[in-house]
């Protein structure tokens, strides 16, 4: 997980000099070119008929943009069903993660993108831990939805299961490059695997690599692995190493509204538990081939 870094692609951001001129230039732009939407109460969004929904882009397979323009994913299809609870529509805006995820906070929720557009009603996705909530205090995070894991899953005819991350002291393991997954397998237990790490740059070909057999286990997300092997032929073993580290290796997701918009997340919040009260939330999980795992008591 990276609090440090938004779910989906890590992105840098090239800081080139920008002239006076056209800084001036960029803030009549903005300023005059577009106004932009504020977070809105329950009644607001209620009178409009539609709730904004951010989710992000890149994110398979919470959320993603398809190649017809459509927006798909679990996160997508839990913003709908909160949407339909509300009595309105939904209106899903697909994001491009920013550097840090306090960044997505501001541009998504309390302040508005930099170039223009809507602010969102709620935010998907959104890590609940204690440090990254309290600095962030212009928004309210709650309404914890989903677990996420980072679990090593193995073809057990190729390696003992027992062994757990061991027996890739001689097997091939297959990790998305630049990851928690990845960094960890590196230098778990002295370097002991490293020799044995094959990263890919896209997690794609990370589950490529272990379906066509030329690495025995996959290192990463559950929700990631669980979507990419669904349907898939084979005997998959995922198991749950005890990981030795200070990096987070499990972490649970909520939604954020705006802090002056909190009857919003109150009511996000009712919907999510009738969602869950009536299987709805478990089965949305289920049709994108993933595992709702209750996050557990705080």
């Amino acid at each position: 997980m990276r609090l440090c870094r938004s779910p989906g692609a890590c992105q840098l951001r090239a800081r080139l000099p920008w002239s006076l001129a056209f800084l001036a230039f960029a803030f009549v732009v903005v300023g005059y070119g577009s106004t932009p939407a504020v977070a809105r109460p329950i009644d607001e969004i209620t009178a409009s008929g539609v709730l904004r929904v951010i989710v992000y882009d890149d994110n398979a397979p919470f959320s993603w943009t398809a190649d017809d323009g459509s927006i798909k994913g679990i996160d997508a299809d839990i913003g709908r069903a909160i949407a339909a609870r509300l009595g309105v529509k939904a209106d899903i805006i697909a994001r491009t993660a920013g550097e840090e995820a306090d960044d997505d906070l501001r541009s998504n929720i309390w302040q508005g993108p930099r170039t223009g557009g809507l602010v969102g009603d709620v935010m998907m996705h959104v890590p609940m831990e204690k440090e990254f909530i309290a600095r962030n205090n212009l928004v309210a995070i709650s309404n914890a939805y989903h677990h996420e894991q980072t679990v090593l899953v193995v073809h057990p005819d190729m390696v003992d299961p027992e062994k757990g991350l061991a027996a890739f002291d001689s097997a091939k393991l297959a990790v998305q490059f630049a990851t928690v997954a990845h960094y960890y397998a590196m230098f778990a237990d002295a370097e002991r695997y490293k020799a044995n790490i094959n990263p890919y740059r896209k997690f794609d070909a990370v589950a490529e690599a272990f379906l066509d057999r030329s690495n025995a286990g996959i290192l990463g997300r559950r929700s990631e692995i669980e979507a990419a092997l669904a349907g898939k032929a084979g005997d998959f073993r995922i198991l749950h190493p005890k990981f030795e580290t200070y990096m987070r290796m499990a972490w649970t997701i909520g939604t954020a509204v705006k802090f002056d918009s909190r009857d919003t997340g109150y009511e996000v919040g009712k919907a999510m538990a009738e969602l869950r009260a009536s299987g709805a939330l478990e089965r949305i999980f289920k049709a994108h081939g993933v595992t709702l795992v209750e996050p557990p008591a705080p």
